[in-house]
């Protein structure tokens, strides 16, 4: 199916229907995209990932915020949100022992997956890669904004401190991580469906 064929029956869908909740069945399955979501994110989190500190710039990967956005592609917005969100309050509880900021800056990164999981994809069209590469950007520029808001705000830490040490580590990991792992990821995950799609199917 064209990627014009799929924003077209897209656009037919009602509310219910592109959140993946029209039913118990959809929605359970939306739940369990979540909850997959949520483990892969946080078990990536834990991961140690190499980088570079150049003054304040921190330079490297990370590869868990990409499943936000993957999610979100597969099973809608509702289904990345959840991923973003339960994401960060797991992980802040299995690393920190507590919840961070009443959760707010969790918020930040479920905005990022409701934001992707917004339009309709083609996982074998380079130009709907390219679409899911924007919307994650943009997405996650919303995610940084709302993470330094709280710290501004909520937790009252000093301007220098949020834009040097929350802002930047954030813009020079995350957007790159993003831009570049989103459509890798979503691209690998299609094919490792259809492969096991074609190996189950049972011979003509």
């Amino acid at each position: 199916m064209s990627e014009e064929s799929v924003i077209e029956v897209t656009e037919k869908k009602s509310i219910l229907e592109r959140f993946y909740i029209q039913d118990g069945y959809n929605f359970a399955w939306t739940l369990f995209y979540a909850l997959v979501g949520t483990g892969v994110f946080v078990l990536l989190s834990m991961v140690p990932m190499p980088f570079t500190m150049v003054s304040l710039f921190k330079l490297g990967i990370a590869p868990a915020l990409a499943v936000i956005g993957v999610v979100a592609a597969i099973r809608g917005p509702l289904a990345g949100f959840l991923t973003g969100y339960l994401g960060v309050v797991f992980y802040d509880l299995a690393i920190r022992g507590t919840v961070v900021t009443m959760t707010l800056p969790a918020v930040g990164y479920g905005l990022l997956g409701f934001i992707v999981g917004l339009a309709t994809y083609d996982l074998t069209s380079g130009r709907s890669l390219i679409k899911l590469s924007v919307l994650s950007t943009v997405g996650f520029v919303f995610t940084v904004l709302i993470v330094v808001a709280v710290g501004l705000t909520v937790e009252s830490i000093a301007t220098l401190v949020a834009l040097g040490f929350v802002m930047l580590p954030l813009i020079t990991v995350g957007l790159p991580s993003v831009m570049l792992l989103t459509p890798v990821f979503a691209r690998v995950w299609h094919a490792l469906v259809t492969t096991l799609v074609s190996h189950l199917r049972p011979p003509q």
